[in-house]
């Protein structure tokens, strides 16, 4: 039977429930929710009715119990029974015709009315089968509303923008009430269930399994949906991320909140790598994979080899492993990743698995390590060591390899203002320099060239360092007022360079002086200077790391990686003046050193074919031994009951020198650095007045400089070479004559008044007189 109007639907329930009994229930089917909703409405006005809603009838599961429903309106009652319909369709529709066949035959004492919706394709079906069916079931015009689509959740941290219901009970219960406004505003519902969606595959209505937590994320968030991968993150990471995200407008907020913003998120890598929080970690490294840093190369490319945070450390260690060293961007990259790995707590194992894998590189291995590990340094002195390199590539290396190391390299050039030598031995200043640039070179790469070896012996016989004042005598004659002493032991020449540097880079000003020391080149022969301080202070770390340093011992390695710890030592106390000076603790420092080291002589490892013997096989590692008499060899000093060695031998029964050698009389050993140090004074201002040369022909090249202080004993350095100045009346210009300027091009020049370095360098320009040539 039809129906037109809900008026005409309770004609007809009412006419059930005021007949006689029929022994079966009534069948009242909508296919409207509209339409369904203000029937149940009214009959629950219906006080004389038990209404039975199958929300309220669960199995253990959650799942529905409809038989368990169904048999408790069987008894001699008045029954409307809800949700039946809504119930059987989470079966397939095999199921429901079933159950449906199997209640219009159940036998009943008293009334039951059953509301269903979207049943009438089967209803009439029954009808067809049985006319008499007929009486018995009610079909309600009406436009047929669509079916829910339902998805299922495992937990509500899936459910972005959505409210879930928590249970099939509270689905059927709102599927009871729905209207058709509320199924066109949400046509799709989310039930939270462990149930999974295979056990609905057949469902009447659309069941799937819910859209997890990612794609949900996509939904709301174009920055995933373009940008990202659901693999980038674990399902309780994007929870964690969902949760938080519920709080901001998007995804860029909540990275802003954390880190400040969207750009330049590389600095935040040194927290979040040492912090304990992982989503952090992976918060940052999501951010990074969506933003991206375009200025920084190196991340770029750890970026898109990386597709799991946790292989971000590891591929931020090994990833210029795979870039040649020739590539345009290589330089910027090694420079970025040394940036960032300075930002991270050290992985010892990833830097050995990096060292590894270079080998593939060979000899060009050297472009790509760094200081930053002990491990690193070794491989880097290894290969300086099994490598020959040519001077353009050994100062590429060590300028990238070490900030340091390529300040050491640099030639400290050598004058006779801090040499103060006399007038007929100037030509030895050159020398002095080529020698201990040539030394640096070959400590550095673990090697004596023939050539060097040869002018150590000429040197060991005509001992050229008698040429110098001994320090005792420079000390005597320089300003000690207010000074405090700085006694570094067992610091040489060949380091002067690199104090030159420091001092600058301080603000300290550096007046120079070079002498020598007392035979033997021990500490106990050579501290007569500490009586010419009221104040003193001694630094044995740079001694302690040339003699008995288990680290460094040369019997256990062969390569000079103490030289990073004997310029860090240097670097830390030099710091240390610089406080003292800026605190006013003290005006002025005077560093002294009571001897210098070889570290040639130690690679040279020969002992000297003599009947001397060392009667003491600890002392001095065989540089210098008592003797009651000179023995008259060619290649050794007598002074002070010692012969001392100026050559690289050493004598029998000495023991091998483990990282560096005193006592014998090399250059290296004998020549000792006074470096007075005072504060910069600030607001100096110095300048070229004209900054281009013209050459010209048969006149010699010309700079003036200007200084807004009194200048004293003006002086240039330019390519290795002093160039003295001329004072003008006002004591502020200086006018310098430059001879060896022969070529046009870019020229660095260093402004020295005396010892004292004044300035960073200064560049000039040189250009050739062009002539024109009149073509009329």
């Amino acid at each position: 039977m039809r129906c037109n109007d809900v008026n005409e639907v309770f004609k007809q329930i009412s006419a059930y429930f005021g007949g006689e009994k029929v022994g079966k229930f009534f069948i009242v089917n909508t296919e409207n929710y509209d339409t369904h909703n203000r029937i149940l409405q009214r009959l629950q006005t219906d006080n004389g009715r038990k209404i039975i809603h199958i929300y309220q009838n669960l199995l253990p599961n959650g799942l529905p119990d409809v038989d368990t429903a169904v048999m408790k309106a069987v008894d001699d009652n008045r029954y409307i029974i809800v949700g039946l319909s809504q119930a059987l369709m989470l079966r397939d529709d095999k199921e429901l015709e079933n159950k449906l066949a199997e209640i219009l035959q159940q036998p009943i004492s008293g009334y039951g009315v059953i509301l269903l919706d979207h049943c009438e394709q089967i209803l009439k079906k029954f009808i067809n089968r049985d006319v008499r069916v007929a009486d018995r079931v009610l079909l309600v015009v009406g436009e047929t509303s669509s079916l829910p689509q339902i998805k299922l959740a495992k937990s509500e941290t899936e459910c972005i923008d959505v409210t879930p219901f928590f249970s099939f009970g509270k689905f059927l219960e709102y599927m009871e009430r729905i209207t058709d406004t509320q199924i066109n505003q949400r046509p799709d519902v989310t039930i939270i269930s462990k149930i999974s969606s295979n056990a609905f595959a057949r469902a009447v209505y659309s069941v799937q399994k819910a859209e997890g937590v990612y794609e949900s994320l996509q939904k709301k968030d174009t920055n995933f949906t373009y940008l990202t991968r659901k693999d980038y993150g674990s399902e309780s990471q994007w929870q964690w991320l969902s949760k938080n995200l519920s709080s901001v407008k998007g995804f860029a907020d909540f990275v802003c909140d954390n880190f400040g913003s969207t750009t330049n998120l590389s600095v935040n890598i040194s927290n979040a790598a040492n912090s304990s929080d992982e989503n952090k970690k992976w918060l940052l490294w999501l951010a990074l994979k969506i933003f991206g840093e375009k200025n920084n190369k190196y991340l770029t490319l750890v970026l898109s080899n990386c597709n799991d945070y946790k292989e971000f450390t590891k591929c931020v260690y090994l990833n210029l492993a795979d870039v040649k060293s020739d590539d345009a961007n290589f330089n910027q990259m090694y420079d970025e990743r040394k940036s960032l790995l300075n930002q991270m707590p050290e992985n010892r194992s990833l830097i050995k698995d990096y060292c590894n894998k270079l080998g593939k590189h060979q000899r060009n291995s050297i472009f790509y390590l760094t200081d930053n590990s002990d491990t690193e340094k070794t491989e880097f002195m290894k290969c300086l060591n099994i490598y020959k390199y040519n001077d353009e590539e050994l100062k590429r290396a060590v300028s990238k390899m070490s900030k340091n190391l390529s300040l050491y390299i640099k030639s400290f050039v050598f004058s006779n203002d801090n040499l103060k030598l006399a007038e007929n031995d100037s030509e030895f200043v050159s020398k002095l320099t080529l020698y201990f640039t040539n030394y640096k070179l070959q400590k550095l790469q673990n090697s004596i060239n023939a050539g060097f070896l040869d002018t150590v012996n000429q040197y060991a016989i005509s001992r050229p360092y008698n040429k110098l004042q001994p320090r005792s005598s420079i000390i005597s004659h320089i300003d000690r007022t207010g000074t405090s002493l700085f006694f570094f032991d067992a610091l040489g020449v060949e380091y002067l360079a690199f104090i030159m540097a420091k001092c600058e880079e301080y603000s300290l000003v550096a007046e120079i002086f070079v002498g020598h020391c007392e035979l033997p080149s021990i500490t106990e022969k050579n501290k007569e200077f500490i009586s010419y301080f009221d104040n003193c202070f001694k630094s044995d770390k740079l001694d302690n790391i040339k003699h008995q340093n288990q680290q460094y011992d040369y019997q256990k390695c062969k390569y000079p990686i103490h030289l990073f710890a004997e310029l860090e030592v240097i670097d830390e106390e030099l710091r240390k003046i610089q406080a003292k000076i800026f605190n006013e603790e003290i005006a002025c420092a005077v560093i002294v050193s009571d001897h210098g080291a070889s570290r040639l002589a130690v690679l040279y490892d020969n002992e000297l074919d003599t009947t001397i013997k060392m009667d003491e096989p600890g002392k001095h590692s065989g540089r210098c031994c008592p003797a009651s008499e000179d023995p008259k060899l060619p290649f050794a000093a007598y002074e002070n009951g010692f012969s001392v060695l100026a050559n690289y031998e050493r004598f029998k029964g000495g023991r091998r020198a483990d990282v560096e050698v005193h006592g014998g009389a090399s250059l290296e050993e004998m020549l000792v650095p006074i470096i007075k140090l005072t504060n910069k004074l600030t607001n100096i201002e110095i300048y070229f007045i004209n900054s281009t040369i013209i050459l010209k022909p048969k006149v010699v090249p010309e700079l003036m400089i200007y200084s807004n202080i009194p200048i004293q004993n003006p002086r240039l350095c330019i390519e290795n070479k002093f160039y003295d100045g001329e004072l003008a009346e006002d004591n502020k210009h200086a006018r310098f004559l430059l001879p060896q300027i022969k070529r046009k091009g870019n020229y660095q020049a260093v402004i020295y008044f005396g010892n004292k370095k004044m300035s960073k360098s200064l560049e000039f320009k040189v250009e050739r007189l062009t002539k024109e040539v009149d073509l009329f």
